[in-house]
């Protein structure tokens, strides 16, 4: 590397946030199939601080685990492939480090709580032999001290008699303390990271709030910095700070929790809001978004919301929208309507979005 280009490169990486953790820039992760190709993930760009927490929004289909699964690289290759962009994780960047390194990442620095426990537990080994051997892994430990350390997560994250749950088979749990189990695992060895995807979708419903209130207990106790993925608005509302919603691929809106879920800058937010049933809707039709997640092989060739959208125009049939700045870098929106070019419009869309606000919180309320 010459001169020039070192010092560079040294510019590019002084300028760099020190308090982001996390930063991901310009990530495409696509799929190459017989059909074709699946353009997964195109283009998201998002950040998370030290010890804060993010929301990762949208309807199933949408790119949310993918993008999860590339931050872990974890991405089958082939048929996947992560064509551009960068995943800055602590200084370093996550696609250009060398299998061995990342092996050392993941599970140590960054865990991941996967959607459904009762496949992402070996069913051949006890608990404790897979909590203790990602200690050992990670920690440099022996035998004994790993399966202290196991026994001692799951005391952390409330699972009763843990002395007898380390000598127990996955089969013998219940959902809700298979899923203790894999938050014990992923925090074992104390990341800085820790990605929860879809982490209660398997629960019913009293086990998922026992669920999200300790993983923000444990988030805020250890300062671990939490990506949650889900599709349940009303789970971000209570969980995270900031949020970026996914549709498609692409992320349409973020901004922190007050501001995207009280005053939405987006068709496609609105709309999630909208569909919120509640109290003072009985005897009304329920609100949907019409249509439905576009063919990934055949993408619409402007703003990928436009067929779905009420309030879309010719401009937005013809042009993709980039992300708007609103005021403040870390609050955006993918939309025409927050340019110049939707000034008439947009009244329309914000009567639409106080309204779906309005029906929304009475509905989390009841």
């Amino acid at each position: 590397m010459s001169a020039p280009i070192e010092e560079l490169a040294a510019s590019a990486e002084k300028e760099r946030d020190p308090n982001l953790l996390l930063e991901v820039s310009g990530l495409r992760t696509y799929f190459h199939v017989m059909d074709g190709t699946v353009k997964a993930v195109d283009g998201v760009d998002f950040a998370l601080p030290r010890g804060e927490t993010l929301g990762l929004v949208g309807e199933s289909g949408c790119g949310k685990s993918v993008t999860a699964l590339t931050i872990m690289r974890l991405i089958d290759t082939p048929p996947g492939e992560i064509v551009e962009g960068e995943i800055w994780f602590d200084g370093r960047d996550l696609t250009t480090l060398p299998d061995e390194e990342i092996r050392k990442v993941r599970g140590g620095e960054i865990a991941m709580i996967f959607q459904e426990p009762m496949t992402s537990l070996n069913p051949v080994f006890t608990v404790g032999n897979q909590i203790a051997e990602a200690v050992k892994l990670h920690q440099g430990v022996g035998d004994k001290e790993a399966m202290e350390r196991a026994i001692e997560s799951l005391k952390a994250v409330g699972v009763p008699d843990p002395e007898k749950r380390v000598k127990q088979y996955p089969h013998e749990l219940s959902g809700g303390l298979r899923q203790r189990v894999m938050i014990a695992m992923a925090l074992s060895c104390e990341p800085k990271l820790l990605i929860a995807d879809e982490p209660t979708t398997a629960l019913d419903v009293t086990i998922q709030a026992q669920i999200l209130e300790l993983i923000k207990e444990i988030q805020q106790r250890t300062g671990t910095a939490l990506l949650l993925i889900t599709h349940d608005l009303a789970v971000v509302a209570e969980t995270v700070q900031r949020i970026a919603v996914m549709y498609a691929g692409v992320i349409v809106e973020q901004g922190t929790v007050e501001e995207v879920l009280l005053d939405p800058k987006h068709p496609y937010t609105q709309g999630l809001l909208s569909s919120i049933p509640g109290k003072q809707k009985r005897g009304r039709e329920l609100s949907v978004i019409k249509g439905v997640v576009p063919n990934p092989f055949r993408m619409p060739p402007g703003c990928k919301f436009e067929p779905r959208c009420p309030f879309a125009w010719e401009l937005c049939h013809t042009h993709e929208p980039d992300l708007v700045e609103l005021g403040r870098a870390d609050r955006r929106s993918r939309c025409f309507l927050q340019t110049p070019a939707g000034a008439l419009r947009r009244p329309e869309f914000a009567a639409a979005a106080k309204q779906a606000v309005r029906d929304a919180v009475t509905g989390w309320e009841t």
